[in-house]
């Protein structure tokens, strides 16, 4: 016994529940609770990092993360810009066609509206207004985009057509001439009418159009002198109506015109509607149309010639102007 007990080393006191050895187990809890707190500080760290990084990287490999607003602003204020002096260019060319009307200046116009765009684009001044102002403007701009796309439609819708063989007459629009010859719209017109006139030889052909104040004489007779002298047409075939300074007084001329033969016989003096052909440019065909059919027109189609291909998008824009004025005023 007494070297069992000799045999012990003093120093263990692991098995009493009162030594410092509780302590010594104490600190190693102490130890752990803090490696563990201090293992998760740092795992979140590293997490924390990680997503940093992963940001960065992201960012590094797509800029437009974090600047996508600038690239794009900047990109539509150029092309916007670039439109402006587009139009204007384009207010030029149709200036130098001397067309005798003054719609070069909406292109002019239209330049000076794509530059207030790309300043308030480039310096956010769509932002700066309150709803209330933004909303109004945002419903007029869309009404008037779908207005003019409706017309647009409408003027394509139009624009191949052909007529009937053998109708009892055509009318021809007028449009500006020049001293000796017709413009060149007119000149499509009148090669047109005496296209159909050669392959349709009963049809009578009316020739519209009075003198403006910057022509030499009335649109009528020279478009006369051009189907006869140039084209070949027989005189007998052309009557000539001289007054006419719009469309809506060429078809209600030209219809006085065609009443007028009927009773007296010198034309048709059948009881039924005469068959009439309107010769005119492809994009002025569908409102030349419209105007007749509100005249009383019952049996009328449209020839359409063809017209300048540099100026088509003056003209086609020019009628959807037009058209609306038609509407507002009849």
């Amino acid at each position: 016994m007494m070297n069992e007990l000799l045999s012990e080393d003093p120093q263990d006191n692991r098995h009493d529940p009162h030594s410092t050895g509780g302590a010594t187990e104490a600190d190693s809890d102490t130890d752990t609770t803090s490696t563990a707190t201090d293992t998760g500080a740092s795992t979140d760290a590293k997490t924390t990092t990680i997503k940093s990084a992963t940001a960065t990287a992201a960012t590094a490999t797509n800029p437009a993360v974090s600047y996508i607003h600038f690239p794009l602003r900047q990109v539509a204020t150029a092309i916007v810009s670039i439109s402006a002096l587009a139009s204007l260019w384009y207010a030029r060319a149709v200036y130098n066609t001397h067309t005798g009307t003054s719609f070069w200046l909406f292109w002019v116009a239209l330049a000076l509206a794509l530059g207030v765009w790309a300043a308030a684009i480039w310096f956010h001044w769509w932002r700066a207004l309150p709803n209330a102002a933004r909303i109004p403007i945002g419903i007029v701009l869309c009404v008037a985009l779908c207005g003019f796309g409706v017309s647009q439609a409408a003027v394509v819708s139009h624009m191949r057509d052909e007529g009937d063989w053998n109708l009892d007459y055509i009318i021809v629009l007028g449009a500006q001439v020049h001293r000796g010859s017709p413009s060149l719209v007119l000149r499509y017109r009148l090669d047109k009418a005496a296209e159909y006139l050669r392959a349709n030889p009963n049809t009578m052909c009316i020739v519209s159009g009075g003198q403006g104040p910057n022509e030499p004489y009335a649109e009528a007779r020279g478009m006369a002198d051009y189907l006869e002298h140039d084209a070949g047409i027989d005189a007998s075939r052309i009557i000539e109506e001289p007054d006419s300074t719009t469309t809506v007084e060429n078809l209600h001329n030209s219809r006085m015109i065609i009443d007028r033969a009927s009773n007296t016989g010198s034309a048709r003096s059948d009881a039924f509607e005469p068959s009439i052909g309107i010769v005119t440019n492809d994009f002025h065909v569908f409102r030349s149309l419209h105007i007749a059919r509100d005249q009383g027109y019952t049996d009328v189609q449209g020839i359409a010639a063809g017209s300048p291909r540099d100026m088509l998008l003056n003209n086609m824009v020019r009628e959807s102007f037009a058209e609306a004025k038609y509407l507002i005023k009849r």
